[in-house]
Protein backbone atom coordinates (compact mmCIF):
# COMPACT_ATOMS: atom_id res chain seq x y z
CA UNK A 1 0.00 0.00 0.00
CA UNK A 2 1.46 3.49 -0.83
CA UNK A 3 1.51 6.16 1.22
CA UNK A 4 -0.76 8.63 -0.14
CA UNK A 5 -3.55 5.27 0.11
CA UNK A 6 -2.73 4.65 3.46
CA UNK A 7 -2.97 8.33 4.96
CA UNK A 8 -6.63 7.69 2.97
CA UNK A 9 -7.14 4.31 4.41
CA UNK A 10 -6.56 5.78 8.25
CA UNK A 11 -8.58 9.16 7.54
CA UNK A 12 -11.40 6.73 6.49
CA UNK A 13 -10.90 4.88 10.23
CA UNK A 14 -11.23 7.76 11.84
CA UNK A 15 -14.02 9.17 10.18
CA UNK A 16 -16.05 5.97 10.77
CA UNK A 17 -14.84 5.60 14.45
CA UNK A 18 -16.23 9.21 14.75
CA UNK A 19 -19.63 8.19 13.01
CA UNK A 20 -19.98 5.67 15.47
CA UNK A 21 -19.01 7.33 18.62
CA UNK A 22 -20.05 11.04 17.75
CA UNK A 23 -18.65 13.83 20.73
CA UNK A 24 -21.28 14.68 23.32
CA UNK A 25 -20.97 17.74 24.46
CA UNK A 26 -22.30 17.61 28.45
CA UNK A 27 -24.66 20.32 29.88
CA UNK A 28 -22.74 22.57 31.46
CA UNK A 29 -23.55 25.57 33.87
CA UNK A 30 -22.11 29.12 34.59
CA UNK A 31 -20.10 29.67 37.83
CA UNK A 32 -22.23 31.65 39.06
CA UNK A 33 -25.08 28.96 39.07
CA UNK A 34 -23.42 26.72 41.85
CA UNK A 35 -23.45 25.55 45.11
CA UNK A 36 -24.47 27.75 47.58
CA UNK A 37 -26.30 30.05 45.64
CA UNK A 38 -29.01 32.93 46.79
CA UNK A 39 -31.90 33.16 44.21
CA UNK A 40 -33.84 36.04 44.54
CA UNK A 41 -37.27 35.47 45.93
CA UNK A 42 -40.59 35.75 44.39
CA UNK A 43 -39.13 36.60 41.01
CA UNK A 44 -38.85 34.71 37.77
CA UNK A 45 -35.33 33.82 37.89
CA UNK A 46 -33.02 33.19 34.23
CA UNK A 47 -31.12 29.76 34.83
CA UNK A 48 -28.93 29.08 31.68
CA UNK A 49 -26.49 26.68 30.35
CA UNK A 50 -25.00 25.22 27.47
CA UNK A 51 -25.36 21.53 26.13
CA UNK A 52 -25.74 19.64 22.23
CA UNK A 53 -27.51 21.71 20.01
CA UNK A 54 -31.08 20.81 19.70
CA UNK A 55 -30.67 18.98 23.22
CA UNK A 56 -33.56 18.56 25.37
CA UNK A 57 -33.11 19.96 28.41
CA UNK A 58 -34.96 19.16 31.88
CA UNK A 59 -34.77 21.39 34.66
CA UNK A 60 -36.41 20.28 37.90
CA UNK A 61 -36.11 22.54 41.09
CA UNK A 62 -36.96 21.45 44.45
CA UNK A 63 -39.85 23.69 45.26
CA UNK A 64 -41.34 23.05 42.39
CA UNK A 65 -43.82 19.72 41.47
CA UNK A 66 -43.06 20.01 37.95
CA UNK A 67 -40.20 20.10 35.99
CA UNK A 68 -39.31 22.33 32.81
CA UNK A 69 -37.65 21.53 29.94
CA UNK A 70 -36.42 23.30 26.74
CA UNK A 71 -34.42 22.39 24.13
CA UNK A 72 -30.57 23.71 23.19
CA UNK A 73 -30.11 26.05 20.16
CA UNK A 74 -28.05 26.02 17.22
CA UNK A 75 -25.03 27.44 19.30
CA UNK A 76 -25.73 25.24 22.38
CA UNK A 77 -27.19 27.51 24.66
CA UNK A 78 -30.11 27.29 26.43
CA UNK A 79 -32.30 29.36 29.15
CA UNK A 80 -35.33 29.35 31.28
CA UNK A 81 -36.83 31.32 33.65
CA UNK A 82 -38.09 29.21 37.06
CA UNK A 83 -40.65 30.83 39.74
CA UNK A 84 -39.65 31.23 42.58
CA UNK A 85 -41.02 31.08 45.98
CA UNK A 86 -40.54 33.69 48.74
CA UNK A 87 -37.75 33.81 50.88
CA UNK A 88 -37.74 30.94 53.16
CA UNK A 89 -34.65 29.29 55.26
CA UNK A 90 -34.97 25.88 53.70
CA UNK A 91 -31.91 24.69 51.61
CA UNK A 92 -32.93 23.92 47.89
CA UNK A 93 -31.89 22.31 45.03
CA UNK A 94 -32.10 22.23 41.02
CA UNK A 95 -31.66 19.42 38.95
CA UNK A 96 -30.29 20.10 35.26
CA UNK A 97 -30.47 17.23 32.77
CA UNK A 98 -29.68 15.91 29.49
CA UNK A 99 -27.24 13.92 28.06
CA UNK A 100 -25.35 14.08 31.94
CA UNK A 101 -27.40 15.43 35.42
CA UNK A 102 -26.19 18.15 37.40
CA UNK A 103 -27.74 18.79 40.98
CA UNK A 104 -27.33 22.31 42.18
CA UNK A 105 -27.60 21.90 45.85
CA UNK A 106 -27.62 23.96 49.30
CA UNK A 107 -29.25 26.52 47.42
CA UNK A 108 -30.97 29.60 49.30
CA UNK A 109 -34.52 31.99 48.32
CA UNK A 110 -34.04 35.28 49.40
CA UNK A 111 -32.77 39.34 48.35
CA UNK A 112 -29.64 38.86 45.81
CA UNK A 113 -27.37 42.34 45.12
CA UNK A 114 -24.78 42.87 42.98
CA UNK A 115 -21.69 44.97 44.54
CA UNK A 116 -19.83 46.92 42.08
CA UNK A 117 -17.11 49.61 41.14
CA UNK A 118 -13.04 49.89 41.86
CA UNK A 119 -10.98 50.11 44.86
CA UNK A 120 -13.03 51.16 47.77
CA UNK A 121 -15.48 48.37 46.81
CA UNK A 122 -12.91 46.07 46.32
CA UNK A 123 -11.34 46.51 49.90
CA UNK A 124 -11.87 43.43 51.90
CA UNK A 125 -12.67 43.21 55.56
CA UNK A 126 -9.35 41.72 56.28
CA UNK A 127 -5.40 43.27 55.86
CA UNK A 128 -4.10 41.34 52.97
CA UNK A 129 -0.37 41.24 53.71
CA UNK A 130 0.84 41.03 50.09
CA UNK A 131 -1.46 44.26 48.69
CA UNK A 132 -0.19 46.97 50.25
CA UNK A 133 -3.56 49.72 50.18
CA UNK A 134 -5.24 46.90 51.48
CA UNK A 135 -5.15 47.62 54.95
CA UNK A 136 -8.38 46.42 56.47
CA UNK A 137 -11.60 47.86 57.74
CA UNK A 138 -11.32 49.90 60.87
CA UNK A 139 -12.36 47.16 63.91
CA UNK A 140 -11.92 44.43 61.28
CA UNK A 141 -11.12 41.49 64.29
CA UNK A 142 -14.52 42.74 65.88
CA UNK A 143 -16.31 42.66 62.49
CA UNK A 144 -15.15 39.00 61.85
CA UNK A 145 -16.30 38.01 65.41
CA UNK A 146 -19.95 39.39 63.45
CA UNK A 147 -19.60 37.28 60.58
CA UNK A 148 -21.21 33.65 60.74
CA UNK A 149 -23.77 34.15 58.71
CA UNK A 150 -24.80 30.71 56.95
CA UNK A 151 -27.88 32.53 55.32
CA UNK A 152 -25.83 35.48 53.80
CA UNK A 153 -23.78 33.83 50.48
CA UNK A 154 -20.91 35.49 48.65
CA UNK A 155 -19.21 34.99 44.94
CA UNK A 156 -16.67 36.59 43.83
CA UNK A 157 -16.53 37.71 39.81
CA UNK A 158 -12.45 36.91 39.33
CA UNK A 159 -10.57 39.77 37.89
CA UNK A 160 -10.64 39.30 33.87
CA UNK A 161 -9.38 41.45 31.38
CA UNK A 162 -11.38 40.91 28.05
CA UNK A 163 -10.34 44.04 25.81
CA UNK A 164 -11.34 41.98 22.49
CA UNK A 165 -15.20 40.57 23.34
CA UNK A 166 -17.42 39.53 25.63
CA UNK A 167 -17.14 36.35 27.69
CA UNK A 168 -19.67 33.87 28.71
CA UNK A 169 -18.46 32.81 31.98
CA UNK A 170 -16.20 32.98 34.34
CA UNK A 171 -14.24 30.79 37.57
CA UNK A 172 -15.31 31.44 40.50
CA UNK A 173 -18.21 29.78 43.59
CA UNK A 174 -20.04 30.83 46.14
CA UNK A 175 -19.28 30.69 49.52
CA UNK A 176 -20.96 30.39 52.58
CA UNK A 177 -20.57 33.34 55.19
CA UNK A 178 -18.18 32.63 57.94
CA UNK A 179 -15.21 34.79 59.68
CA UNK A 180 -12.92 32.77 57.28
CA UNK A 181 -14.69 33.63 54.28
CA UNK A 182 -15.63 37.15 55.23
CA UNK A 183 -12.00 38.28 55.49
CA UNK A 184 -11.50 38.39 52.00
CA UNK A 185 -14.50 39.91 50.75
CA UNK A 186 -15.77 43.37 49.91
CA UNK A 187 -16.08 45.34 53.33
CA UNK A 188 -18.66 47.60 52.03
CA UNK A 189 -21.06 44.64 50.83
CA UNK A 190 -20.22 42.46 53.90
CA UNK A 191 -21.71 45.46 55.90
CA UNK A 192 -24.49 45.97 53.54
CA UNK A 193 -25.43 42.52 53.77
CA UNK A 194 -25.27 41.42 57.06
CA UNK A 195 -27.54 44.72 57.73
CA UNK A 196 -29.89 43.51 55.21
CA UNK A 197 -30.22 40.02 57.01
CA UNK A 198 -30.40 41.19 60.42
CA UNK A 199 -33.50 43.45 59.93
CA UNK A 200 -35.14 40.94 57.08
CA UNK A 201 -34.20 37.94 58.39
CA UNK A 202 -34.00 36.86 55.19
CA UNK A 203 -30.86 35.19 53.09
CA UNK A 204 -28.66 37.06 51.19
CA UNK A 205 -26.31 36.64 48.12
CA UNK A 206 -23.72 38.95 47.34
CA UNK A 207 -22.18 39.02 43.74
CA UNK A 208 -19.09 41.14 43.93
CA UNK A 209 -17.59 42.53 40.43
CA UNK A 210 -14.83 45.43 40.91
CA UNK A 211 -11.42 46.03 39.99
CA UNK A 212 -9.00 48.97 41.74
CA UNK A 213 -8.26 52.29 39.44
CA UNK A 214 -11.14 51.72 37.21
CA UNK A 215 -13.04 54.22 35.41
CA UNK A 216 -16.92 53.67 34.23
CA UNK A 217 -15.81 53.25 30.36
CA UNK A 218 -13.86 50.17 31.85
CA UNK A 219 -17.34 49.09 33.31
CA UNK A 220 -20.02 49.66 30.41
CA UNK A 221 -20.74 48.01 27.11
CA UNK A 222 -19.03 48.62 23.99
CA UNK A 223 -22.59 49.28 21.83
CA UNK A 224 -23.24 52.17 24.40
CA UNK A 225 -19.62 53.70 23.35
CA UNK A 226 -18.95 53.58 20.08
CA UNK A 227 -19.55 56.44 17.73
CA UNK A 228 -19.98 58.46 20.38
CA UNK A 229 -17.92 61.54 20.71
CA UNK A 230 -18.59 61.99 24.30
CA UNK A 231 -16.39 58.86 24.62
CA UNK A 232 -13.79 60.18 22.18
CA UNK A 233 -10.73 61.21 24.75
CA UNK A 234 -11.07 57.78 26.41
CA UNK A 235 -10.89 55.64 23.15
CA UNK A 236 -7.67 58.05 22.24
CA UNK A 237 -5.59 57.82 25.71
CA UNK A 238 -6.62 53.95 26.33
CA UNK A 239 -7.77 52.06 23.12
CA UNK A 240 -5.96 49.23 22.60
CA UNK A 241 -3.68 50.41 20.67
CA UNK A 242 -2.55 52.81 22.92
CA UNK A 243 -2.56 52.05 26.49
CA UNK A 244 -0.02 50.96 28.52
CA UNK A 245 0.29 46.84 29.46
CA UNK A 246 -0.19 47.42 33.04
CA UNK A 247 -3.54 49.52 32.22
CA UNK A 248 -4.78 47.14 30.09
CA UNK A 249 -7.98 47.45 33.11
CA UNK A 250 -8.99 50.65 31.69
CA UNK A 251 -9.20 49.80 28.01
CA UNK A 252 -13.04 50.40 27.45
CA UNK A 253 -15.38 48.26 28.18
CA UNK A 254 -12.61 45.27 29.12
CA UNK A 255 -14.21 44.52 32.09
CA UNK A 256 -18.01 44.57 31.21
CA UNK A 257 -16.67 42.02 28.36
CA UNK A 258 -14.74 39.77 31.28
CA UNK A 259 -16.81 40.72 35.03
CA UNK A 260 -20.01 41.30 34.40
CA UNK A 261 -21.57 39.88 30.86
CA UNK A 262 -20.57 36.10 32.30
CA UNK A 263 -22.75 37.14 34.92
CA UNK A 264 -25.33 39.29 33.22
CA UNK A 265 -29.20 37.61 33.40
CA UNK A 266 -28.15 36.61 36.91
CA UNK A 267 -31.53 38.02 38.73
CA UNK A 268 -30.89 40.66 41.17
CA UNK A 269 -32.57 43.01 43.69
CA UNK A 270 -30.52 45.72 42.65
CA UNK A 271 -26.96 47.08 42.34
CA UNK A 272 -24.59 49.13 45.36
CA UNK A 273 -22.08 51.03 43.52
CA UNK A 274 -18.50 52.63 44.76
CA UNK A 275 -16.80 54.63 42.40
CA UNK A 276 -15.46 57.61 40.77
CA UNK A 277 -12.03 58.09 41.80
CA UNK A 278 -10.40 57.17 38.58
CA UNK A 279 -13.10 59.64 36.60
CA UNK A 280 -11.87 62.76 38.77
CA UNK A 281 -9.80 64.33 36.57
CA UNK A 282 -13.15 63.63 33.81
CA UNK A 283 -15.54 64.81 35.92
CA UNK A 284 -17.74 67.27 33.64
CA UNK A 285 -18.40 64.50 31.84
CA UNK A 286 -19.15 61.80 34.62
CA UNK A 287 -22.38 62.58 35.02
CA UNK A 288 -23.20 61.71 31.37
CA UNK A 289 -21.25 58.26 31.01
CA UNK A 290 -21.94 57.12 34.67
CA UNK A 291 -25.90 57.96 33.85
CA UNK A 292 -24.94 55.57 30.40
CA UNK A 293 -23.46 53.12 32.14
CA UNK A 294 -26.72 52.82 34.83
CA UNK A 295 -29.46 52.61 31.57
CA UNK A 296 -27.29 49.91 29.82
CA UNK A 297 -27.12 48.23 32.67
CA UNK A 298 -30.51 47.63 33.63
CA UNK A 299 -31.71 47.42 30.15
CA UNK A 300 -29.21 44.39 29.86
CA UNK A 301 -30.41 43.16 32.85
CA UNK A 302 -34.08 43.88 31.52
CA UNK A 303 -34.70 45.47 34.73
CA UNK A 304 -35.60 49.13 33.32
CA UNK A 305 -35.79 50.35 37.08
CA UNK A 306 -33.28 48.09 39.03
CA UNK A 307 -32.41 49.68 42.11
CA UNK A 308 -28.94 51.44 41.77
CA UNK A 309 -27.39 52.85 44.95
CA UNK A 310 -24.12 54.55 45.05
CA UNK A 311 -21.10 56.02 47.75
CA UNK A 312 -20.15 59.82 46.87
CA UNK A 313 -16.55 59.39 46.74
CA UNK A 314 -15.24 61.02 50.74
CA UNK A 315 -12.86 63.90 50.94
CA UNK A 316 -9.14 63.73 49.81
CA UNK A 317 -6.72 65.73 49.36
CA UNK A 318 -6.06 64.80 45.35
CA UNK A 319 -9.89 64.55 44.94
CA UNK A 320 -11.55 67.55 43.24
CA UNK A 321 -14.73 68.93 44.17
CA UNK A 322 -16.17 68.54 40.96
CA UNK A 323 -16.30 65.06 41.13
CA UNK A 324 -18.64 64.54 43.90
CA UNK A 325 -21.05 67.16 42.06
CA UNK A 326 -20.71 65.15 39.33
CA UNK A 327 -22.37 62.35 41.81
CA UNK A 328 -24.70 64.58 42.92
CA UNK A 329 -25.85 65.76 39.54
CA UNK A 330 -26.23 61.73 38.29
CA UNK A 331 -28.31 61.31 41.56
CA UNK A 332 -30.54 64.53 40.87
CA UNK A 333 -30.76 63.64 37.26
CA UNK A 334 -34.44 62.05 36.83
CA UNK A 335 -33.60 58.11 37.12
CA UNK A 336 -35.75 56.38 39.11
CA UNK A 337 -34.35 54.48 42.02
CA UNK A 338 -31.18 55.93 42.32
CA UNK A 339 -29.60 57.25 45.68
CA UNK A 340 -27.18 58.54 46.97
CA UNK A 341 -24.34 58.12 50.09
CA UNK A 342 -22.41 60.69 51.60
CA UNK A 343 -19.26 59.94 53.05
CA UNK A 344 -18.09 63.44 53.85
CA UNK A 345 -16.92 62.03 57.56
CA UNK A 346 -14.93 59.53 57.33
CA UNK A 347 -12.50 60.45 54.62
CA UNK A 348 -8.66 60.77 54.97
CA UNK A 349 -6.67 63.47 53.88
CA UNK A 350 -4.02 61.13 52.71
CA UNK A 351 -5.67 58.30 51.88
CA UNK A 352 -8.03 57.57 49.22
CA UNK A 353 -8.94 54.23 50.96
CA UNK A 354 -10.89 55.37 54.03
CA UNK A 355 -10.54 52.31 56.31
CA UNK A 356 -13.90 53.18 57.62
CA UNK A 357 -16.05 51.14 55.93
CA UNK A 358 -19.25 50.18 58.07
CA UNK A 359 -20.64 53.44 57.56
CA UNK A 360 -21.03 53.32 53.63
CA UNK A 361 -21.98 50.26 54.20
CA UNK A 362 -24.64 50.37 56.80
CA UNK A 363 -26.04 54.05 55.02
CA UNK A 364 -26.36 51.97 51.18
CA UNK A 365 -28.40 49.29 53.27
CA UNK A 366 -30.76 52.11 54.75
CA UNK A 367 -31.57 53.10 51.12
CA UNK A 368 -32.26 49.43 50.05
CA UNK A 369 -34.43 48.72 53.72
CA UNK A 370 -36.22 52.24 53.07
CA UNK A 371 -37.23 51.89 48.85
CA UNK A 372 -37.19 47.81 48.30
CA UNK A 373 -38.46 47.23 51.60
CA UNK A 374 -40.67 49.37 53.04
CA UNK A 375 -39.01 50.23 56.55
CA UNK A 376 -40.01 53.63 57.52
CA UNK A 377 -36.42 55.28 58.37
CA UNK A 378 -34.77 57.96 57.40
CA UNK A 379 -31.92 56.99 54.46
CA UNK A 380 -30.48 60.05 53.26
CA UNK A 381 -28.59 63.23 55.09
CA UNK A 382 -29.66 67.20 54.20
CA UNK A 383 -29.87 67.87 50.31
CA UNK A 384 -30.15 71.77 49.72
CA UNK A 385 -33.27 72.43 48.52
CA UNK A 386 -33.25 76.32 47.99
CA UNK A 387 -32.12 79.89 49.48
CA UNK A 388 -33.52 83.13 50.00
CA UNK A 389 -31.80 86.68 50.95
CA UNK A 390 -32.40 88.07 54.22
CA UNK A 391 -30.62 91.42 55.02
CA UNK A 392 -27.16 90.28 55.03
CA UNK A 393 -27.68 86.53 55.56
CA UNK A 394 -28.69 83.79 53.45
CA UNK A 395 -31.51 81.46 54.36
CA UNK A 396 -31.03 78.18 53.55
CA UNK A 397 -33.42 74.84 53.12
CA UNK A 398 -32.88 71.56 53.18
CA UNK A 399 -34.96 68.45 52.02
CA UNK A 400 -34.14 65.08 54.30
CA UNK A 401 -34.68 67.41 57.11
CA UNK A 402 -37.86 67.42 58.64
CA UNK A 403 -36.99 66.58 62.11
CA UNK A 404 -34.31 69.45 61.90
CA UNK A 405 -30.55 69.46 61.46
CA UNK A 406 -27.66 69.62 63.87
CA UNK A 407 -24.02 68.99 64.94
CA UNK A 408 -22.50 66.93 66.96
CA UNK A 409 -21.86 67.77 70.49
CA UNK A 410 -24.00 71.16 69.43
CA UNK A 411 -20.50 71.99 67.86
CA UNK A 412 -20.42 75.76 65.92
CA UNK A 413 -21.63 74.73 62.15
CA UNK A 414 -18.36 74.14 60.11
CA UNK A 415 -17.71 74.32 55.88
CA UNK A 416 -19.75 77.14 54.62
CA UNK A 417 -18.26 79.89 52.01
CA UNK A 418 -20.82 82.58 50.98
CA UNK A 419 -19.43 85.01 48.52
CA UNK A 420 -20.76 88.17 46.50
CA UNK A 421 -20.83 89.72 43.08
CA UNK A 422 -17.28 89.79 42.62
CA UNK A 423 -17.02 85.59 43.48
CA UNK A 424 -14.89 86.01 45.98
CA UNK A 425 -15.73 83.29 48.62
CA UNK A 426 -15.13 83.77 52.37
CA UNK A 427 -15.76 81.92 55.58
CA UNK A 428 -19.32 82.17 56.84
CA UNK A 429 -20.60 81.83 60.21
CA UNK A 430 -23.92 79.66 60.27
CA UNK A 431 -26.60 79.39 62.51
CA UNK A 432 -29.22 76.12 62.74
CA UNK A 433 -32.55 77.54 63.08
CA UNK A 434 -34.76 74.13 62.66
CA UNK A 435 -35.05 72.56 59.44
CA UNK A 436 -33.10 76.06 58.05
CA UNK A 437 -29.71 77.24 58.06
CA UNK A 438 -28.49 81.04 58.32
CA UNK A 439 -25.24 81.83 56.64
CA UNK A 440 -23.49 85.18 56.96
CA UNK A 441 -20.39 86.84 57.05
CA UNK A 442 -19.02 90.47 57.51
CA UNK A 443 -17.06 90.25 54.68
CA UNK A 444 -19.67 89.93 52.35
CA UNK A 445 -22.52 92.22 52.85
CA UNK A 446 -25.02 91.36 49.82
CA UNK A 447 -24.41 87.21 49.81
CA UNK A 448 -25.50 85.81 46.14
CA UNK A 449 -24.01 82.40 46.56
CA UNK A 450 -22.86 79.93 49.28
CA UNK A 451 -21.04 76.65 48.83
CA UNK A 452 -20.91 73.61 51.85
CA UNK A 453 -18.04 71.24 52.13
CA UNK A 454 -16.79 72.09 47.97
CA UNK A 455 -13.42 71.19 47.98
CA UNK A 456 -10.94 68.38 47.81
CA UNK A 457 -10.37 67.89 51.58
CA UNK A 458 -12.46 69.64 54.04
CA UNK A 459 -13.59 69.46 57.80
CA UNK A 460 -17.50 69.61 58.12
CA UNK A 461 -19.86 68.45 60.45
CA UNK A 462 -24.02 69.73 59.30
CA UNK A 463 -26.26 66.61 59.96
CA UNK A 464 -29.91 66.34 59.96
CA UNK A 465 -31.32 64.89 63.62
CA UNK A 466 -31.18 61.44 62.58
CA UNK A 467 -27.07 61.62 62.08
CA UNK A 468 -26.93 61.56 58.31
CA UNK A 469 -24.59 64.11 56.68
CA UNK A 470 -25.03 66.65 54.56
CA UNK A 471 -24.49 66.66 50.78
CA UNK A 472 -21.53 68.69 49.65
CA UNK A 473 -23.32 71.62 47.08
CA UNK A 474 -22.73 74.98 45.87
CA UNK A 475 -25.50 77.38 44.54
CA UNK A 476 -23.54 79.04 41.73
CA UNK A 477 -21.85 77.44 38.19
CA UNK A 478 -18.85 79.49 38.69
CA UNK A 479 -15.50 78.11 37.79
CA UNK A 480 -13.86 76.96 40.92
CA UNK A 481 -11.74 79.31 43.05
Amino acid sequence: MNRIMKKQWVLLVVLAIIACNPVVAKVTLPAIISDNMVLQQDARVNIWGKAEPGETITIKPSWATKAMTTIASGDGKWTVKLKTPRATMKKHSITVSGENTITVSNILIGEVWLCGGQSNMLFPVGKQEDVKWQTGMEEAEKELQDANYPEIRFFTVPYCLAPDGERDDCEGKWLVCTAESTYNFSAVGFVFGRRLFNELHTPVGLILSAKGDTHVESWTKMDVMKNNPLYTDVFDEFGVENVKQNKLYKVPSTLWNGMIKPILGYTVKGTIWYQGEANAMRHAQYQQVFTNMINSWRKEWEQPDMPFYFVQIAPFKDQPAGIREAQLQTWQGGLKNLGMVVTTDVGDSLDIHPRNKRVPGERLALWALAKQYGKNIVYSGPLFKSMKLSGNKLILSFDYADNGLMTPNNELVKGFYIAGADQQFYPSKAIINGSCIEVFSSQVQEPVAVRYAFANFFRANLYNKEGLPATPFRSDSWSKK
